[in-house]
């Protein structure tokens, strides 16, 4: 897969990397997991798929971690981005990140706890780490939603899926996209885009 629509802004992340207070919040381990090559495909993956939503659209990124799938989104055109993400160390990054985007907003909140009514697109590529589907629940009928998952366990992995299948079932959805990514030989991404019936 090529993912260099992502790794050509790698060097701005870097950038970023200079203000000491980054890594008084957060550990070099953990920005290296956040921009690890199989994490820059998922990312690719997502963003080829979205290429043809009109600019204009309202989007909320949930489980933002540092911000980066949303500075993705505004080099292709977006503006209209708000991030959530319950984990308040990851915000000072985030925001060093896409200071160069109007009216960016960073959420530090459960996605549970939020209104998603005013969005017109809402992209969740960490379905795994929320435990419940009450926020998926919430989605008002005809929203765009872009999903990814993994079938891979861990510590952090509340609410893995086993197969695209399982998916499906768990966040169903009027499909446009239905695909999976192999990332090695021992776990799948898998990701849905659809509107909510």
């Amino acid at each position: 897969m090529n993912y260099d629509s992502v790794t050509k802004h790698i060097p701005w992340v870097m950038q970023s990397l200079y203000n000491p207070k980054i890594l008084e919040s957060t550990s070099l381990q953990e920005i290296r997991d956040a921009f690890r090559i199989d994490q820059l495909k998922g990312k690719s993956w997502l963003l080829n798929q979205l290429e043809n939503i009109d600019r204009k659209t309202s989007i909320l990124v949930v489980g933002s971690w540092f911000g980066f799938t949303s500075y993705c989104l505004f080099k292709m055109g977006f503006n209209n981005i708000t991030e959530t993400d319950p984990d308040s160390r990851l915000e000072l990054m985030s925001r060093i990140i896409n200071q160069e985007i109007p009216n960016f907003k960073h959420l530090n909140d459960d996605v549970n706890d939020l209104d998603l009514s005013s969005y017109d697109l809402i992209i969740n590529t960490s379905c795994e780490h929320i435990i419940d589907n009450r926020w998926f629940d919430s989605i008002k009928s005809g929203t765009c939603v872009a999903l990814q998952s993994t079938n891979l366990k861990g510590h952090d992995h509340t609410n893995t899926v086993e197969n695209l299948k399982v998916m499906e079932m768990k966040y169903p959805l009027n499909l446009q996209y239905s695909d999976k990514l192999e990332l090695n030989e021992t776990y799948s991404r898998f990701m849905l885009i659809g509107t909510k019936p």
